[in-house]
């Protein structure tokens, strides 16, 4: 009778358990978690994966930026490092050609001088082969989110998320 265990539903997508909850938990842990997949990488650093997409966070978050990039679960191509390399090293001169570039297109009260690399999106091996990738820029406070898509270098849109 002790490892009785009862499910009810509480609306809204809640659950109670009801009876031994240290059971019950083992129970529904191994049935919905979901092991995450990791990779040290040698041009990326510690990526983990989720849903088609590998993602770099640093660590304390003030040490660089977030790296995405769009590869299957086997990890990013040899192509994929090398083009963020190329991006890496041309970094400073990106980061204030997305500057010059967003300065016509955003709102007036930003400050375009205090936005700095957020995050690098590296997209899928047919768009590193067509030279696109996306600078996300910031200020401090990481409100909202600029994003510059780039081809063969030159940026050639912007939009934010909020």
């Amino acid at each position: 009778e002790r490892n009785r265990v009862g499910v009810c539903s509480a609306g809204y997508g809640e659950l109670i358990l009801l009876g031994e909850a240290s059971h019950a938990m083992s129970i529904f842990g191994g049935l919905f978690k979901k092991k995450q997949v990791e990779l040290d990488d040698p041009v990326f650093g510690h990526l983990t994966f989720d849903q088609g997409v590998w993602t770099s966070i640093p660590t304390p978050p003030t040490s660089g930026f977030m790296i995405t990039v769009a590869a299957p679960e086997v990890g990013p191509t040899a192509e994929q490092r090398s083009f963020f390399q190329h991006i890496r090293s041309l970094l400073p001169d990106l980061q204030k050609q997305a500057r010059d570039y967003m300065q016509s297109r955003v709102d007036q009260s930003v400050d375009v001088s205090r936005l700095s690399v957020y995050s690098v999106e590296i997209g899928s091996v047919e768009e590193t082969g067509r030279r696109e990738f996306v600078l996300e820029l910031s200020d401090e406070d990481a409100i909202v989110i600029h994003r510059v898509s780039f081809r063969a270098d030159e940026p050639v849109d912007y939009g934010f998320d909020d």
